[in-house]
């Protein structure tokens, strides 16, 4: 598309077919009638559609694949979005757009709470939301006024960002409550390195060098921390599944597990002639355990009758 201003509606099939196999000219068309993209017509009625045309139909095919967005709804986020390529980005369709940053004079009064729709692109829900979770806060002023501080259009562009990922304010408490902790100690780190002196003129910027340097250091810990933590988890079934494979064993191995399943086998056929050859004796003792547990006599006993018997064939004699 750079050296042509315009490309027909077969071109634009064939340009976006590999994202999109689905993709013909009857859909284009289809989209067409239903509003949500209007092309260039040449004085003989053939489409032409532009850069800015084909960036459109990129975003709602996107949606429509990826969000399963009906048309309506589409057509509504495309009306109500100031800017196709920060609404593209918004969507995934863009890799990186940082967010704005606000001007130091912003930053440094406080903003009427209706102001901020127009001057942020949120709603005035959405600001009481964050103010309800302790993320932001607004002020009343004198006359009643609801303010919003400008050093915290910061935290609204962020939480905005995060609401399109199902992340609302009420998510994000977790986080004011380690802001509480680490701005304590922050505090007493800074405090410790810089003093209590006010005289000097490099002092603020001495202070934000140092705070810098702190967050830095504890967000890239805390950084590490969340991503080992999730991909941990996330990596778990693929770990488990290894530790499943049994390892192919080795030439070595195979010899050695043959050798100690043969001596293990002429143990027990040692064993096994040992007993048969002992039989006999282990039968006589189990007979004489069995006649003591059955109360039949010792052999002493026996004996003694055997005695008494032979005495009256002497008489006899």
């Amino acid at each position: 598309m750079a050296d042509r201003s315009y490309l027909s509606i077969g071109q634009v099939v064939n340009l976006l077919r590999g994202a999109y196999p689905d993709l013909s000219n009857s859909k284009i068309r289809f989209l067409e009638d239903e509003g949500l993209i209007t092309p260039h017509r040449t004085p003989k009625g053939y489409r032409q559609y532009s850069k800015e045309d084909v960036d459109r139909l990129e975003v709602i095919l996107h949606l429509q694949k990826t969000r399963y967005m009906p048309l309506n709804v589409i057509k509504d986020r495309l009306d109500r979005a100031p800017d196709l390529s920060q609404l593209a980005f918004e969507v995934g369709l863009l890799s990186d757009a940082p967010l704005k940053t606000e001007p130091k004079e912003t930053k440094q009064k406080l903003h009427p709470i209706e102001d901020l729709p127009d001057l942020l692109g949120v709603e005035i829900a959405f600001l009481r939301s964050l103010a309800e979770n302790d993320l932001i806060r607004i002020i009343k002023s004198p006359q009643n006024r609801e303010l919003v501080d400008g050093r915290d259009f910061t935290i609204i562009r962020y939480a905005s960002e995060l609401s399109r990922f199902h992340i609302e304010p009420r998510n994000l408490r977790q986080y004011v409550s380690a802001a509480n902790r680490e701005s304590t100690m922050f505090e007493q780190v800074l405090i410790g390195m810089l003093g209590m002196d006010t005289s000097d003129t490099e002092r603020a910027a001495k202070l934000d060098r140092a705070f810098n340097k702190l967050h830095d250091l504890t967000d890239g810990v805390r950084t590490a921390l969340i991503r080992n933590r999730v991909f941990e988890t996330l990596n778990a079934e693929i770990d488990d599944a290894e530790d499943e494979i049994v390892p192919h064993a080795t030439p070595i191995d195979t010899k050695r597990d043959q050798n100690a399943r043969e001596t293990k086998a002429d143990t027990q056929t040692t064993d096994t002639s040992h007993t048969l050859q002992q039989s006999p004796h282990a039968d006589r003792v189990a007979e004489t355990k069995t006649a003591d547990t059955l109360g039949i006599g010792s052999s002493k006993n026996a004996t003694k009758t055997t005695t008494k018997r032979s005495v009256p064939s002497r008489r006899r004699r």
